[in-house]
């Protein structure tokens, strides 16, 4: 063991300690942050991490739900693992997770390592800590100051991606199925391997012998037919051309096609949720080799938990485990707060879906799952600055990207915009969906008691809430002061 490591990892555990019973809320970085500055090789000179068992899950969307669905699935089946269950997917957050799982000899304690990873720091962190499977849940446009374009995504996790490492992609979202079958490089070369699953994967002039693994969900009562005169944009990543999607379980994710060079979603991934019933909460899944499993307790009815499912399937069952534990394992799973919870307020049932701001498919997905209810309703919408880091900015352009239609025809009565941000813009998005003026209530306010006020107003008893989470819980704390 070197002095360089050896003091940051000393100073490293003691600074997890003291966080740990101080600041909780920053003890899944700093003591990862502080250790990297003693030595910024330390992922690398921690001992008895094997990349066989080591897993990274990353992408734009689903991470932190899969991850710990997975996590509950392994601890069902009695392994020994660490992982950053609490989120911190950025090279400290892995530091960290070793910190707390590393002996004073240096070496790792545990005997499995998986890992949420953000997709930008993926590459630099396979780069000193190997992981020999990495899942990639989907690509998506997200956080345009920080990260761009998906292809640029693209390009960052195909850069972490070689020769000794397995791929588990998203069968149907057309960027994760590039890596997949070895799509196109930066200059546009080509597919370079396309037909089927379980492949070898290909990138940038040069084979790998890398194994592919993908897994997807089948056609469901929640899929749509796309329709003609609206779509999220999305370009071939093989060639640029439009790519045509025949049915969408999800935004910009379901089967499709591109005409201009062939590239397509195979017609049946390595892992596949079928037989759905949301009604029921259970679905089966179609194995490699063509049987079924299940069926399964799915605990979220939301469309989008179905593919961190078939992901989790597949991590699992690639892993080892067999279906008797994930029988067991999806029977108790409960999933992280704050994506989808409801409160009642003066006779209201208010349900609060959680989304990305910057990102037009959690919108999408939150819609689609307004547009499943049937029942009168109102929709209050609030977005927010976005501050989470340097430039703050606040705009609606992701909701241009989306489909408001079958939401506004599903029963909705009424739409509050408020916020002192961008109410008024919220308004303009949902005029040119077609929502006359007299169905819109623009409150130029951020206080709760009075967006609150005009809630309780409405005869529809369900309402849809859709705002950052720390306005959620302000509602929320203010609607049970009001009732104390």
């Amino acid at each position: 063991m070197s002095v360089r490591f050896g003091v940051a990892l000393l100073t490293g555990k003691f600074c997890a300690a003291f966080a740990g019973k101080f600041f909780p809320k920053r003890g899944t970085n700093l003591p990862g942050e502080i250790a990297l500055k003693f030595d910024p090789l330390f992922l690398r000179h921690v001992k008895g991490t094997d990349p066989a068992k080591t897993i990274f899950i990353t992408g734009t969307n689903g991470k932190s739900t899969t991850n710990n669905l997975i996590l509950h699935v392994f601890a069902a089946a009695g392994l020994s693992v660490a992982s950053n269950a609490e989120g911190a997917n950025l090279k400290a957050g892995a530091a960290t997770v070793l910190l707390k799982n590393t002996a004073a000899s240096g070496r790792f304690t545990k005997d499995w390592l998986i890992l949420e990873v953000d997709e930008r720091s993926l590459a630099g962190i396979q780069k000193d800590l190997k992981a020999g499977t990495i899942c990639v849940t989907n690509i998506q446009k997200d956080q345009v100051q920080r990260n761009g374009d998906p292809d640029y995504i693209y390009q960052k996790i195909r850069a972490a991606i070689d020769d000794s490492v397995t791929v588990i992609a998203n069968n149907e979202e057309p960027h994760t199925r590039a890596l997949a079958v070895g799509a196109a490089d930066a200059e546009g070369m080509g597919i370079a391997g396309h037909a089927g699953s379980t492949e070898d994967v290909k990138f940038a002039g040069r084979e790998s012998t890398g194994r592919a693994v993908t897994f997807g969900v089948a056609v469901n009562k929640h899929a749509s037919t796309v329709e003609v005169d609206f779509g999220v944009s999305m370009p071939c990543p093989v060639c640029g051309d439009a790519l045509l999607f025949e049915h969408r379980n999800l935004a910009n994710v379901g089967f499709f096609h591109c005409p201009a060079c062939d590239f397509a979603s195979a017609d049946t991934a390595d892992y596949t949720v079928i037989g759905t019933d949301f009604e029921g909460g259970r679905f089966r899944l179609r194995t490699p080799d063509g049987r079924e499993a299940g069926p399964f307790r799915l605990a979220y009815t939301a469309a989008h938990f179905l593919y961190n499912y078939a992901l989790c399937c597949a991590v699992c069952m690639e892993a080892g485990i067999g279906s008797d534990i994930l029988t067991q394992a999806f029977a108790s799973f409960i999933n992280i707060g704050g994506r989808l919870e409801s409160f009642a307020h003066k006779g209201k049932d208010i349900t609060y879906i959680r989304i990305k701001q910057e990102n037009p498919e959690t919108l999408q997905s939150a819609l689609d799952t307004i547009a499943a209810d049937k029942r009168n309703k109102i929709f209050v919408l609030g977005p927010a600055v976005v501050d989470d880091f340097v430039p703050h900015y606040t705009n609606t352009f992701y909701a241009f990207d989306c489909d408001f239609g079958p939401m506004l025809s599903s029963g909705t009565e009424r739409c509050i915009c408020f916020g002192t941000t961008i109410s008024f813009d919220v308004a303009n998005r949902l005029r040119y969906a077609g929502v006359p003026d007299d169905r819109i209530q623009i409150l130029d306010t951020d206080e709760e008691e009075a967006i609150l006020t005009e809630i309780a107003k409405s005869e529809a008893e369900v309402v849809y809430l859709i705002t950052w989470i720390k306005k959620y819980e302000k509602l929320r704390a203010c609607s049970v002061e009001k009732m104390d």
